[in-house]
């Protein structure tokens, strides 16, 4: 009981530092943060990689042995094996790498002293940090310097997510939601067998659980709750960031447009004039540009380099 109780406390902290941070983004006149965001933004790496840990414990430790029996020995189990590992691996390697990688910054003045052929202005460079100001460029308050085609700083990776790491954010987000729906689909029998049925109806449709393997479980399959509304909650997350793509945008600049907008009707028309129109700049270059063949959207592998973005500007 105790580790289901320390897993729904790390889905709390996540999701109550996100709408948190979003609320804050959205209203930035709004104050200085709160103790209690103060607290929580300190806290926000150590939940993700506790539930990356227990999910896998859960699986192998847990559930398995509960859905297959001996799962060495049969095709069902090596299967669910193998799917376990393989969205596990992608997903803690995508996450790392978001967490580990820069996500790269702007050449500053002294770079450009006595380079004849570079005509950069006064005007062109941060006056927080020095750095040269390409489009899409921001400069980030909590790192203190300007990122290059910055989205936004994510509180969860402790890292801001720009142009060398966005791919590796944007494919954990999506290992990170099919390892939900797996988790969903491993917990669903026993939370049913188990926290729905009673026994008469447990034996009849469930027979491989009875009242001594649920008793062993305990509280165990109560996580499929957890899974579910963790689901719908990176379903809503992966939407809004491929909506942005889709739009040419940024977070940042999403939030500017939020906050200027007369009214919601009035934003989501220009959301749909600018996926209509749009050239679809952002995501070739943060997504596309990095992963220039199929099959490395399906295996954990380093970003392909690339360095063709300097000169383009955004469309008008």
């Amino acid at each position: 009981m105790a580790v289901v109780l320390l897993v729904i406390l790390g889905v709390g902290l996540i999701q109550g530092a996100f709408i948190l941070n979003t609320v804050r983004s959205m209203f930035p006149k709004g104050g200085k943060k709160s103790r209690l965001q103060r607290c929580l933004s300190s806290f926000q790496i150590a939940p993700i990689i506790l539930i990356e840990v227990a999910e896998i414990w859960f699986f192998v430790m847990v559930f398995l042995p509960a859905e297959v029996e001996l799962p060495l020995s049969s095709t069902k189990g090596w299967i669910l094996i193998f799917i376990a590992f393989y969205l596990w691996i992608n997903m803690v390697f995508n996450y790392l790498a978001a967490v580990i990688v820069s996500p790269g910054y702007p050449e500053r003045r002294k770079e450009f002293e006595g380079d004849a052929e570079m005509d950069v202005r006064d005007g062109d460079f941060c006056p927080k940090c020095d750095r040269v100001r390409y489009a899409g460029t921001h400069h980030c308050s909590t790192c203190g310097t300007c990122v290059t085609f910055m989205s936004h700083h994510c509180p969860f990776t402790n890292n801001c997510i720009g142009l060398n790491n966005y791919s590796y954010f944007y494919l954990f987000q999506i290992y990170c939601t099919l390892g939900l729906l797996f988790a969903s689909y491993c917990t669903y029998n026993s939370f049913i067998a188990c926290m729905v049925y009673d026994s008469s109806n447990r034996q009849m449709f469930y027979p491989r659980y009875s009242t001594h393997m649920c008793n062993e479980l305990g509280d165990y399959p109560v996580l499929f709750l957890v899974a579910i509304l963790l689901f719908l909650f990176m379903i809503i997350v992966i939407c809004y960031h491929t909506i942005l793509l889709l739009a040419d945008l940024s977070m940042i600049e999403f939030l500017r447009q939020f906050q200027n907008s007369s009214s919601l009707w009035n934003l989501f028309k220009i959301m749909y004039f600018r996926i209509a129109g749009r050239k679809k700049f952002l995501l070739r270059i943060l997504l596309l540009n990095h992963r220039k063949k199929i099959w490395k959207f399906f295996l954990p592998v380093i970003n392909d380099i690339d360095d063709h973005w300097h000169g383009q500007e955004l469309p008008v």
